[in-house]
């Protein structure tokens, strides 16, 4: 009998262990390491020039004051993603060697055995027709004070008009330690336009490589000797000279198995990914059985005007696509008559957390879960904040909400 009862308790502490680990909880999203967007409108004190000639090279510019610029240099997602100011790079024979080496640095070991690690920089590839940069965006050793060639990096880029590229370049070497190419995939990349570059790192030593989100067949790459790593940009020319445009360098994190955030500028490559628009506002379809008026999302500038000056508390949706929490709560924005009620009682925000101003918006809240909903009032004190789950209901999220 005893023997039983101990059977039957160990069953019973297996089944509840089962239902605890196996209950559906928000996901966690990259965090912001570091982002430089050159919104000060000079570089960042802690960079560092690469090359012999960064005075006459490398500068940040006002992208407004461009003439001449295709009409997806600065319209649409670009618009808001890349801002008014980013960097200019010459691309010249005579210079040979530029770029930019952020100050901050990340160790890979922070990763551990699931988590991953995106550098990434943004640059815009002109027309067809066009010579196309010979650019990449490095993780790299950090430069010692006076440095301006890195020691050793990891590089993925564009080469010579003809290929994609990764490769492994450890300084005084001949040759590059590890060198991988791509030839097909230049001409299936959108022009003209912006692109993110990504060298993604996972757990201790996987590498892969992404052009918003699309891999090229060289990718993934094994290799874990460097370890304590800077984000930069490197632009190398021996034949021709043109001009190089850059922003977003930028290091996310995350110490869990999540899969890399979309790029903002994903939808160029066609396939159902969000649409170009001016500004973050976005309408939610109302739902087929009421006569509500379709929700209006804004940007966050807009909507902190708009909530000063009709008093009117603000509702902060932060979230990350493809998550399924996301999508759950999406529909019910989309079709919960209680769930559009409720935001009709505020000025709306909402911000993808894998880009730069929703990023920045999550760490300046400390949201390392997602989807999150903070509702705040004019002189920004929290009123509400909650994390949504999909084991929440409408009514279950809105009561978490309701507690400060």
């Amino acid at each position: 009998m005893k023997l039983l009862n101990i059977n039957a308790l160990t069953i019973i502490l297996l089944v509840s262990l089962v239902f605890v680990f196996c209950i559906p909880s928000a996901s966690a999203q990259y965090q912001l390491y570091r982002w430089a967007n050159f919104e000060d409108g000079k570089i960042h004190k802690g960079s560092m020039t690469l090359g012999d000639f960064p005075h006459s090279s490398i500068k940040v510019i006002d992208f407004n004051q461009l003439r001449n610029m295709p009409r997806e240099f600065h319209t649409g997602l670009a618009a808001n993603e890349t801002g008014r100011y980013g960097l200019w790079l010459k691309g010249d024979p005579n210079i040979w060697i530029t770029g930019l080496a952020d100050g901050v640095v990340l160790d890979r070991d922070k990763l551990g055995m699931t988590g991953r690690a995106l550098y990434q920089a943004d640059f815009f590839i002109p027309s067809d027709g066009l010579y196309l940069p010979s650019i990449a965006v490095l993780a790299m050793e950090p430069l010692s004070p006076g440095e301006t060639t890195p020691r050793s990096f990891y590089r993925f880029g564009l080469s010579k008009n003809v290929f994609l590229y990764f490769s492994h370049v450890v300084i005084d070497e001949e040759t590059a330690r590890i060198f991988k190419q791509d030839k097909a995939f230049i001409s299936k990349i959108p022009r003209p336009g912006w692109h993110r570059f990504a060298i993604v790192f996972e757990g201790v030593s996987n590498i892969r490589c992404y052009i918003d989100g699309h891999e090229p067949d060289f990718s993934p790459v094994e290799e874990s000797s460097l370890r304590k790593l800077q984000v930069g940009i490197m632009l190398a020319e021996r034949d021709t000279t043109y001009d190089c445009f850059v922003d977003n360098l930028s290091i996310q994190w995350t110490p869990e198995d999540v899969p890399i955030p979309d790029s903002p500028f994903a939808y160029t490559w066609g396939g159902g990914a969000s649409p170009p628009s001016g500004t973050f506002l976005t309408n939610i379809r109302p739902s087929m059985q009421t006569s509500i008026p379709a929700i209006q999302w804004l940007d966050a500038a807009t909507a902190w005007e708009r909530c000063k000056a009709t008093q009117t508390p603000m509702l902060i949706y932060l979230y990350a696509p493809k998550i399924p929490a996301t999508l759950k709560l999406n529909n019910m924005f989309d079709t919960n008559p209680a769930a559009q009620n409720f935001l009709k009682r505020y000025v709306l925000v909402r911000m993808n957390v894998n880009q730069y101003q929703g990023g920045h918006m999550a760490k300046k809240f400390g949201v390392f879960k997602v989807p999150t909903v903070i509702i705040m009032d004019t002189s920004q004190r929290i009123l509400g904040q909650g994390i949504f789950s999909n084991m929440d209901t409408w009514q279950s999220f809105s009561q978490k909400l309701a507690r400060k």
